[in-house]
């Protein structure tokens, strides 16, 4: 008669592990050799393949046996922790076994069986700790932003990457960091806006994750960085990836197949364009009709709440009245509802007052500048930040934005292909003017508006910079 666990067995089995479930003993994958194996979710990685279910009695042993160092763990041990107040017969533990050395394959010998005693594991395991949120404080302010929040997290959820693309100070990272701190879950921060190279945003990202890369040839690559991977699931935020968009989008893609359970939340002025993407457009903030004379409703506008905030933070006796409020809408739509002008235009009003800002705002380059709650350098000023779009377009799209810059308003493909093309040519307009127009809008520098015939229009923040620039 096959011993049963409880019948016949006297002495009590004692353990070198608390008796708790896998999860219990610290989050995070234990790597051995080529595998990773996830004790909380019963998965078995080898050599950054997919993840394989090993079904909740195998994940058990595997994870005791791991635990015990290489000491013998006797049947009684495992069928406790593997069936815990059950009654089982040996044989069950033995199939248990057999399917876990299957899985390991080549790599079967690692479960070894001491005649007479038990079984043990003959490997070495490092425990690789899912990343804990180490996000940057969560934005002070964050008008009208809720909704699309919500909306963001929603569409990660189901595509698993989202892209966050819009002008330069449009409010992607306010976006983004408020998501990650609504998100809830295990949250990794990489921000790239120090990173000068792939290698460069590799390492900022493996520190965000808790991983480190491997020295020498091969050892700091987007395969060798998703063959590193936790396998709790996570979500991996990207912030500021325009300059490197390229490398960028090779890594995403790596991380994404080989980590099912992971998420990617990205922010750019361009897309990255990589399998799997899903863009959604940062829009700039709700202003108030032109002709919204009612304090109220001024006061409920995104824009100028963000505004009447900024300015409160720096001066807390201020308290405008319907006058005021009227002229600071008037300032947010001068500014397009742009949350970094707003917010460097509200630093000014404690020194000059509003009228001098609106004032101020025919040569807003000057103005908006000084001090800021932002915290890299290009997003003290208005001017900086533009220059870090510029800086990545192509000489012909520079000079396209310094040309475009001279039509006021909304303006076709038409007109916009007579300002480009050389001698004013008739319709239609050429390829080189539309592949033109096109890196614009990809850099987020044009606005579009989609009906029967586009039309475009630059921010006037973006066209007081272009008309800044020598167009030689």
């Amino acid at each position: 008669m096959p011993a049963r666990y409880g019948i016949g067995r006297n002495r009590p089995a004692t353990y070198p592990w608390p008796m708790e479930s896998p999860q219990a003993n610290g989050a995070g994958a234990l790597a051995f050799g080529r595998h990773l194996f996830d004790p909380e979710r019963g998965e078995l990685r080898t050599a950054g393949g997919p993840p394989v279910p090993l079904g909740q009695r195998a994940a058990r042993l595997l994870h005791a046996l791991i635990e015990a160092g290489g000491r013998v763990l006797s049947r009684d041990d495992l069928l406790r922790r593997a069936w815990p107040g059950q009654e089982i017969d040996d044989g069950n533990l033995r199939v248990q076994i057999a399917a876990l050395r299957r899985a390991l394959a080549e790599d079967r010998a690692l479960i070894g069986t001491v005649a007479g005693r038990g079984y043990l594991f003959a490997g070495r395991a490092e425990r690789r700790a899912a990343p804990r949120s180490r996000l940057p404080r969560p934005p002070s302010v964050c008008q009208g932003r809720a909704a699309l929040v919500e909306a963001v997290l929603a569409r990660v959820t189901a595509h698993r990457f989202v892209t966050l693309a819009g002008a330069a100070g449009i409010g992607k990272t306010t976006v983004a960091l408020a998501a990650a701190h609504r998100h809830g879950g295990n949250v990794a921060w990489a921000e790239l806006d120090g990173a000068a190279s792939e290698e460069g945003m590799l390492a900022a990202v493996a520190a965000a994750l808790g991983v480190e890369l491997g020295r020498g040839q091969g050892g700091n690559t987007p395969g060798a960085l998703a063959a590193r991977m936790p396998c709790a699931p996570v979500l991996l935020v990207l912030d500021n990836c325009e300059h490197l968009a390229d490398a960028c989008s090779r890594l995403v893609e790596a991380l994404l197949a080989a980590c099912p359970h992971l998420g990617v939340l990205a922010t750019s002025r361009q897309p990255l364009l990589a399998q799997g993407e899903m863009v959604v457009r940062v829009p700039a903030l709700d202003l108030p009709a032109p002709a919204e004379t009612d304090p109220a409703r001024l006061a409920a506008s995104s824009a100028v709440a963000l505004f009447v905030a900024r300015v409160t933070a720096s001066d807390a006796a201020f308290a405008p009245d319907a006058a005021g409020l009227a002229l600071a809408a008037a300032i947010c739509r001068r500014l397009d509802g742009l949350p970094l002008a707003i917010g460097l235009a509200a630093a000014q009003v404690p020194a000059l007052g509003l009228q001098r800002v609106a004032a101020g705002l025919d040569d807003m380059l000057r103005l908006l500048q000084g001090p800021s709650t932002a915290v890299t350098p290009r997003h003290r000023t208005l001017r900086a930040a533009l220059d870090w779009s510029c800086v990545l377009l192509p000489p012909c799209a520079r000079r396209a934005l310094c040309r475009l810059a001279v039509l006021p308003g909304w303006f076709t493909l038409d007109e916009a292909a007579a300002l480009l093309e050389e001698g004013g040519r008739p319709n239609p307009p050429s390829y080189e003017a539309i592949d033109t127009l096109a890196i614009l809008a990809a850099h987020s520098l044009l606005v579009i508006e989609h009906g029967q015939q586009a039309r475009f229009r630059l921010l006037a923040t973006t066209r007081a910079y272009a008309l800044s620039l020598d167009n030689k």
